[in-house]
């Protein structure tokens, strides 16, 4: 399995079409949420957990899934509990050359949605390569566990490095 490289890109002005609604979903919009962009999430039933995050940069349509939902979409992130329906999305969008994630099957991505690990400006993307989620969720849960100490400690230390070129 290749490696996959770890981009980070501003997406604050990017659309991600989100299509199903359950637990997944929702850990998907949450953390898009975090980086400023629009999002736009299909489903035929939308959970409570997402319609609560409904703002201007969110768009809820409880309805299926049409293929004329990807015409605006830079990056789409296909995950239903319905497979069929999340490979035809990918066929969709490799046809009209969009970015796509199928969650329910790691071989069919173009990207992988990072563990995402976030404190002040510091964003820390931990990915096994879409070869082990579990042992990625836990590096990425250890990361978030110290990542208060280890930031703090190293503008301290930023902070006398400052100091001492200012008498150099």
């Amino acid at each position: 399995m290749a490696k996959y490289f770890p981009l980070f890109i501003d997406i604050s002005k990017k659309t991600f079409l989100v299509v199903g609604a359950g637990n997944i979903s929702a850990r998907r919009v949450l953390k898009l949420k975090e980086f400023g962009c629009k999002i736009i999430v299909v489903a035929k039933t939308i959970s409570a957990t997402i319609m609560d995050l409904e703002d201007e940069k969110l768009i809820l349509k409880e309805r299926a899934y049409d293929i004329t939902d990807i015409e605006d979409a830079d990056y789409v992130i296909a995950a239903t509990n319905d497979k069929e329906l999340n490979e035809k999305i990918v066929w969709d969008c490799n046809k009209e050359g969009i970015p796509v994630n199928d969650a329910s099957n790691y071989k069919n991505c173009d990207f992988y949605f990072p563990g995402i690990v976030t404190e002040d400006e510091m964003v820390i993307g931990v990915t096994s390569s879409g070869s082990n989620h579990k042992l990625a969720r836990r590096v990425a849960g250890a990361i978030r566990y110290n990542i208060k100490e280890i930031v703090s400690k190293c503008k301290k230390e930023q902070e006398s490095d400052t100091k001492q070129e200012e008498f150099d």
